[in-house]
C-alpha cells in the first residue's frame, strides 16, 4: 500500500509540476509580444536563484538566533505594518463587484434594504462574505477602511497559518521563510484596500489545512479512543461549510480530501486502526457539513426574498466562451438575466435555463486546446490584477510598475514552487503535506471548465509559498514543535 501511495504521490506531483510549466511557458510566448512578461519572468528567475544559494549558504544558521514564538511574533508585526501601511495611503474607494459586496454588507449592518437582491440569489457567496463584514460595521460604522482593516488583520492570521502548517511539516527554517514570503507578497498587498472574499476564505483554507495536520501528527493517540475524533470531523465540516459559503469550492476540497484518504497516505493506508479514524472523521464531516448548508440556503432566502441559486450552469457556460477566453461576458450575462427578468423565475431556474445554451456552445465546434490554453494563462500565467485594480485612480505608470512587481514576485515564487514539489516527490514524514498541492491542483483543473480569472488564484499563491519555502530550506523535520 505504502509503495501505491508513492507512486501516486508523484503522479500528482508530477501532473502539478506539468501545469505550473505549461503556465510558464505561456507566459514565454505572451512574452513574445508583451515583452514586460519576459522581463518579470527573468527578474523572478534572478532572484529566486539568489534566494536560494544564499538559503543554501546560510544553512542552519537561517533564523537559528529565532525561537518559535520570537519569529512568529516578530513577522506577525512584520506583516501587519507593511500591509497597514499600504491600505492607509493608498485607498481605493470600491467598484464594480466589489462595491456590490459593501453595499449589501451595509445594507445587512443598518437593516436597509439590499439592491438587486436577484444578483446576489444568483451568486449567494456574496451574502456570506457581506454577512461576515457586517459584523464589523455594525460596530466601527460604514467606512470602507473597515474591511481594508478586516483583509490585514485576515492576511496577518493566514500568515500565521502558513507558519504553522510549515513548522509542523518541516522545520522553523521553513516556517519563517514561507511566512516572510508572504508577508513580502505584493498582489496580497495590493489587493488588500479592496472589498472581496479571497483573504476570508483563503484564510479558512488554510486553518482547514492546519487542523488536518495536526489531526495527522496525533492520529496514534486519536485512534487509541475514537471519541475525539467526532469534534475534529465537525469541525472540519463547518470550515467547510464557512468556505463554501464565501466562495462555492467547497466540492474541490472535499475531493482533494478524498482523494488523499484514498490513495496518498502512505504507510497508514494499510492500518485499520487509522481508516477508523477517518471514517468516524469523514461521516462527521459530511453530516454536519450538508445540514448547514439546509440551514444556510433558508437563511439566505429568508433575507432576500427568494432561493439561492443551485448548480451553476451559468459559470460552466461562460468558461466555454472562446471569444472571451472562458473569462466574465457581458453577452453572456445578459442572456442569464433575459431568463431571470421573467416573472416567477427564480435564481435556480434561470440557471436551468442555461442548459440548452451549453450544449449548443459545447457543440459548436470549440477548439478546446486553444481554450483551455488561454484559460490556464488566465489563471496562473501572471498575477498583475494587484496593480491593474488601479488603473482607474492611479497614473498609468503606477499601475504598470506595481503590475510588472506582482508578477517579479509571482514568477520567482512559481519557480522556487516547482522545486518544492520535487523535494515532496521525494517524500515527507507527514503525507498531509500533498493536500495544500492537491488543493492547487483540483482548483486549477476546475477553472479550465468554469468561468476564470486572475483573481481566481489568490488562494493558491500561500500554496506557492509554501512550496517555495520547502525549496529554499528543505522538507525535513526538526524535532517537533508546537505553534
Amino acid at each position: 500500500m505504502e509503495r501505491a501511495s508513492d507512486i501516486f504521490r508523484k503522479i500528482m506531483l508530477g501532473i502539478l509540476l506539468l501545469i505550473m510549466a505549461a503556465a510558464l511557458a505561456l507566459t514565454v510566448m505572451r512574452g513574445m509580444e508583451a515583452h514586460s512578461y519576459l522581463l518579470a519572468l527573468l527578474s523572478g528567475a534572478f532572484w529566486a536563484l539568489g534566494l536560494y544559494f544564499l538559503c543554501r549558504r546560510a544553512g542552519d544558521g537561517l533564523f537559528a538566533a529565532w525561537s518559535v514564538k520570537k519569529a512568529a511574533m516578530l513577522l506577525s508585526v512584520f506583516c501587519a505594518v507593511i500591509n497597514l501601511i499600504w491600505v492607509l495611503t493608498v485607498r481605493i474607494e470600491p467598484f464594480s463587484d466589489y462595491e456590490t459586496y459593501w453595499q449589501c454588507a451595509c445594507a445587512l449592518a443598518t437593516g436597509g434594504e439590499i439592491q438587486a437582491p436577484w444578483y446576489i440569489a444568483m451568486y449567494p457567496h456574496i451574502l456570506g462574505c457581506s454577512t461576515f463584514l457586517s459584523l464589523f460595521i455594525r460596530i466601527f460604522g460604514e467606512h470602507v477602511m473597515v474591511a481594508a482593516l478586516i483583509n490585514v488583520a485576515l492576511t496577518c492570521l493566514s500568515g500565521l497559518l502558513i507558519f504553522g502548517i510549515c513548522l509542523r511539516l518541516s522545520n522553523m527554517r521553513t516556517a519563517a521563510m514561507a511566512f516572510l514570503l508572504w508577508a513580502l507578497c505584493p498582489s496580497k498587498l495590493m489587493l488588500n484596500p479592496l472589498v472581496f472574499s479571497e483573504p476570508l476564505y483563503t484564510c479558512l483554507i488554510l486553518l482547514l489545512f492546519y487542523m488536518v495536520v495536526i489531526i495527522e501528527q496525533r492520529r496514534v493517540e486519536l485512534c487509541a479512543g475514537l471519541l475525539p475524533a467526532l469534534p475534529a470531523g465537525l469541525a472540519l465540516g463547518l470550515l467547510l461549510r464557512a468556505v463554501n459559503i464565501v466562495r462555492p469550492i467547497s466540492a474541490i476540497l472535499i475531493i482533494a480530501l478524498v482523494l488523499w484518504l484514498l490513495l496518498l497516505r502512505g504507510g497508514d493506508l494499510s492500518s485499520g486502526a487509522q481508516w477508523k479514524l477517518w471514517l468516524v472523521i469523514a461521516v462527521a464531516l459530511l453530516s454536519i457539513y450538508k445540514v448547514t448548508g439546509i440551514f444556510w440556503d433558508r437563511h439566505v432566502e429568508n433575507v432576500l426574498g427568494m432561493e439561492p441559486a443551485s448548480f451553476p450552469v451559468y459559470n460552466i457556460y461562460v468558461g466555454f466562451n472562446e471569444e472571451t477566453q472562458g473569462q466574465w461576458s457581458a453577452d453572456d450575462m445578459d442572456l442569464l438575466f433575459s431568463y431571470l427578468g421573467r416573472p416567477g423565475t427564480t435564481a435556480s431556474q434561470a440557471q436551468q435555463d442555461m442548459l440548452p445554451h451549453l450544449r449548443e456552445r459545447l457543440s459548436s465546434g470549440i477548439d478546446f486546446g486553444r481554450l483551455f490554453a488561454n484559460k490556464l494563462f488566465a489563471f496562473m500565467g501572471n498575477d498583475e490584477l494587484g496593480g491593474y485594480t488601479y488603473r482607474f485612480t492611479r497614473p498609468e505608470l503606477f499601475v504598470k510598475l506595481c503590475m510588472v512587481l506582482c508578477n517579479i514576485f509571482y514568477y520567482g515564487v512559481m519557480l522556487l514552487a516547482m522545486r518544492g514539489a520535487t523535494v515532496l516527490r521525494r517524500g515527507s514524514s507527514l503525507s498531509s503535506c500533498l493536500l495544500p498541492a492537491l488543493y492547487m491542483l483540483g482548483l486549477t483543473l476546475a477553472h479550465m471548465l468554469v468561468e476564470v480569472s486572475s483573481r481566481y488564484h489568490y488562494s493558491i499563491i500561500p500554496v506557492l509559498i509554501i512550496l517555495a519555502a520547502f525549496a529554499l530550506c528543505g522538507g525535513g523535520k526538526t524535532p517537533r514543535r508546537s505553534v
